[in-house]
């Protein structure tokens, strides 16, 4: 039996419907390496929020231990009182350090600035280890994240007393950086984030009461 050699027409039609296949596999494929990239930015968008997350927790618990540790009796009620220096925001993130360096670490960390106490060797009242700790805290901030910064206030149950921070009162230590979400878009806004007017800022909160 002779066999009859393909017409051109149906030539043409085999190589049509090879053509679709290849267009339709790279078009799965292509959606598939888009998927991919968005996870893998997702990931390490992620990755850089949860090592600023643990370092802020690290930050906010030593300010918290080193303000219980000179914690003072009350000298009016039964309970403890810290000394007013530790709410002196000029004591963190380097408020009255000035350098030319804007590596912030670089500039106030890799020595001891001539302004601050040494605490380490010596002993110091309440007001030094206030201005110590404020030093030593913003260098860890910044350590890990040069856009970290903290805030230390009191919601003072006796605004009658002369304390800053009376005993009983709630002390809410605030460590926060600037983050956008995966998506570009802003996050959810704590007012207890906000610093230097910047809402926009993930935060750790840590409270404390005397």
């Amino acid at each position: 039996m002779s066999m009859q050699p393909p017409t051109l027409h149906s030539q043409q039609k085999v190589a049509g419907v090879g053509m679709i296949e290849i267009l339709v596999s790279l078009f799965v494929l292509t959606i598939g390496l888009l998927g991919v990239a968005s996870l893998q930015f997702t990931g390490t968008f992620n990755n850089v929020q949860a090592a600023s997350r643990s370092q802020a927790e690290l930050v906010a618990r030593y300010v918290s231990e080193q303000m219980v540790s000179a914690a003072q009796p009350a000298q009016t009620d039964d309970g403890w009182e810290v000394d007013d220096a530790f709410f002196n925001t000029d004591f963190f993130n380097f408020e009255t350090l000035s350098c030319n360096d804007s590596n912030l670490y670089q500039c106030y960390c890799l020595a001891l600035p001539a302004s601050v106490p040494n605490c380490r060797t010596g002993n110091c009242t309440s007001a030094e280890i206030a201005e110590y700790s404020g030093w030593e805290a913003s260098c860890q901030a910044v350590g890990s994240n040069p856009n970290m910064r903290i805030s230390v206030s009191c919601n003072d149950r006796d605004n009658g007393d002369a304390k800053a921070c009376s005993s009983g009162s709630l002390v809410n230590i605030a460590v926060s950086w600037p983050v956008k979400s995966d998506q570009q878009s802003t996050v959810a806004n704590d007012s207890r984030c906000t610093f230097d007017s910047d809402s926009n800022r993930a935060c750790v909160i840590k409270e404390v009461t005397l």
